[in-house]
């Protein structure tokens, strides 16, 4: 009986780890372009988890207790590296899914270009909100989780993210009609 149990557990461990792995290592490269760190934070919480396996725990949402632990293993793991240099990455960009490439693929270059400028124009923290919310599908209650606020505070993060990206987004458009009837 006790094999069954184990062989279950690592049933679900391997499905968690091919679940989130590679969701982490995306979430971690908007922190550090240093590979092995994340990969050593991914490693560091899965063996937690494993280690863990045996106690009964709740957990309100799976989502954001990963996310959370793989956040705060890193955001230390960065600290620590810090002192010998600098490693959070202002300008990263998420790696998009297959399913993402093939619909960005069919938005022309031009409108694509306009929206990661517009997500440029946004902080860090409005960045971090809008892929946790729209690239990994957080609820808000998770993202509020993820990043240590309360949810009325995410949903004005979101409020103020959105209205950014389309006041953003419509000024370039208003550029482009400016800029076609002055066209000689």
């Amino acid at each position: 009986m006790a094999n069954i149990t184990n062989n279950e557990s690592q049933c679900e461990y391997e499905r968690l780890y091919k679940t989130y792995f590679k969701k982490f290592f995306n979430y971690g490269r908007k922190f550090t372009r240093d590979i092995h760190l994340i990969e050593d934070s991914i490693q560091e919480v899965f063996l937690d988890i494993w280690n863990k396996r045996q106690k009964a725990v709740e957990i309100a949402s799976a989502n954001s207790y990963y996310f959370s632990s793989f956040r705060y293993v890193l955001f230390k793991k960065i600290k620590q590296a810090s002192r010998q240099s600098v490693l959070v990455d202002e300008g990263y960009e998420p790696e998009f899914s297959i399913e993402q490439k093939i619909i960005a693929g069919e938005i022309s270059n031009e409108q694509f270009e306009k929206l990661r400028q517009a997500l440029k124009m946004l902080t860090s923290r409005q960045r971090e909100a809008i892929f946790l919310r729209f690239y990994e599908g957080l609820s808000y209650e998770e993202v509020a989780t993820v990043l240590d606020i309360s949810v009325k505070a995410t949903y004005k993060i979101m409020a103020r993210s959105l209205e950014n990206l389309r006041e953003n987004l419509v000024l370039s458009l208003v550029n482009i009609i400016i800029a076609f009837s002055l066209w000689p």
